[in-house]
């Protein structure tokens, strides 16, 4: 038996996360959700997930913080970051590049784009 992907959610807005809730595990995956830097770091230590959605604004670690954290860390280093702002500026886009994030996803994403641009990591 295959086991499910596991993506990790980090996002503090109740609305999207109930949606990529539906949309993620609708499609498959098993997903967690954490709403702040710090529990999504100890989370992908813990749980060691297939790919992160990492929203940029959350509370007590940024996610620029925890994706740069993420990556400079040799066991979860090759896990997929995409990153997901409402924030389209070229100068944040290149930020979460330069940190290592795999993607840069603009909020809001129609579901069936955003689970293509995750097959496309898994």
């Amino acid at each position: 038996m295959n086991r499910l992907n596991k993506i990790l959610v980090v996002e503090d807005s109740k609305n999207i996360i109930t949606v990529l809730k539906i949309c993620l595990s609708n499609a498959g995956y098993e997903v967690k959700v954490v709403s702040n830097g710090v529990d999504a770091v100890d989370l992908t230590f813990d749980w060691n997930p297939d790919l992160i959605l990492l929203d940029i604004k959350i509370p007590k670690m940024n996610g620029f913080l925890v994706c740069e954290t993420l990556k400079k860390d040799e066991s979860t280093s090759n896990i997929p970051i995409l990153m997901l702002s409402a924030i389209a500026e070229e100068e944040n886009i290149k930020k979460a590049y330069d940190l290592g994030a795999d993607d840069y996803i603009i909020k809001p994403i129609e579901p069936s784009k955003l689970l293509d641009k995750i097959k496309g990591y898994l």
